[in-house]
């Protein structure tokens, strides 16, 4: 088995992530070299269930590195969390391998992302008009809204999706990725 970046095993005790450099930033500030990208749950569902493909455990092990280091600045939705969650009870009732210390991982990782709460920053009705404009899910069409919103590329580990909005080619869509052709920005 290939370990994942980030992840290390020892004792059963979780490795604090790199923190990033310089001064940290207050929501929804960027640095304006940073690519800015908007992650589905399902990314960093990669990184922590340790039986996920390589093809998609590395790109989104990087990813995450990335966001965690300060070179990338990432978007979610107010359910990001809960979704993660859902899939790791999930995982766990499966009795999938899971790194060490997911919830650790998942708060280091919200405090390095700008979290878009309803009312606030996306409204129901635009997510639920969007999502019959494009013909996804609920949850697809807000994190695509989110990512519309703040100009960046959607990442996702949903194949099936993306095939489907290539195939569409909606004119108001946002830039989407698969997690496996991710690459790490160069500084």
């Amino acid at each position: 088995m290939v370990s994942r970046p980030l992840w290390r095993k020892g004792e059963g005790h979780f490795e604090k992530f790199p923190q990033a450099k310089g001064v940290g930033k207050g929501m929804g500030q960027q640095d304006r070299t940073q690519e800015i990208v908007v992650v589905n749950a399902s990314v960093f569902l990669a990184v922590i269930l340790l039986d996920e493909p390589l093809e998609i455990g590395l790109p989104a092990g990087a990813l995450v590195a990335d966001i965690l280091s300060g070179k990338i600045c990432a978007h979610v939705p107010d359910r990001f969390e809960d979704e993660v969650l859902g899939g790791l009870v999930e995982a766990l009732t499966k009795g999938r391998p899971v790194a060490a210390q997911p919830l650790l991982a998942l708060q280091e990782l919200l405090t390095k992302m700008t979290v878009h709460r309803r009312g606030v920053d996306w409204e129901a009705s635009e997510v639920f008009a969007a999502a019959l404009r494009w013909r996804v899910s609920y949850y697809d069409a807000l994190y695509l809204v989110i990512a519309q919103r703040v100009g960046g590329t959607y990442w996702t580990a949903d194949k099936k999706l993306l095939r489907y909005l290539q195939r569409r080619k909606f004119s108001d869509l946002p830039q989407v990725g698969w997690i496996g052709n991710f690459k790490s920005p160069q500084t």
